[in-house]
């Protein structure tokens, strides 16, 4: 009794996020321009050049991973920290439907300027995932200002103080 109450106050809690409006809408970005796309190279570059001169810290996940979503209940802050700086927190999600994907931002608030969301198509995504030999979720990857990867294993959230360091360590060189 008690496990189905749990289980229908989460479901009234994600029924309730889809209704809300999403906060700077921006951040979801749009991949049916994408679904095309056989390498995985081109793929890369096609998603991190609008941001080179700044560090992007990539974070893959799912809707599904409970490890994942620990995780980005500790990013507002460090995402407000890095906010006047030319940090990009960039988000891939593996394997997740779309409203779920939608409820989860919303739900750990994490869009604005310095966010971007990427639901790609299962092929695409798949394609990233074999490129950087991803099997384990959450993954963190930190980019350089030239579109370098300097880290395939950065600090999670939950590091803060090793993560923002290492932004700070990236933007000034």
């Amino acid at each position: 009794q008690e496990f189905r109450s749990t289980i229908m106050n989460r479901q009234e809690t994600y029924i309730a996020l889809s209704k809300q409006e999403m906060n700077y809408p921006e951040s979801l970005k749009e991949t049916d321009h994408l679904k095309d796309s056989n390498d995985a190279d081109e793929l890369w570059h096609t998603l991190i050049d609008p941001y080179k001169g700044k560090v992007i810290y990539v974070d893959i996940w799912g809707t599904w991973c409970g490890p994942c979503k620990k995780e980005m209940q500790l990013v507002a802050p460090i995402k407000d920290e890095m906010q006047n700086k030319d940090v990009i927190f960039m988000y891939f999600a593996s394997n997740s439907p779309e409203a779920t994907w939608k409820n989860c931002i919303k739900e750990f608030r994490l869009t604005g300027p310095n966010i971007v969301h990427y639901n790609l198509p299962q092929k695409q995504q798949q394609m990233l995932e074999q490129k950087f030999s991803i099997h384990s979720f959450p993954t963190y990857i930190l980019i350089d200002k030239d579109g370098n990867i300097t880290d395939m294993e950065a600090p999670s959230p939950s590091r803060k103080a090793e993560l923002i360091n290492r932004c700070n360590e990236l933007l000034t060189k």
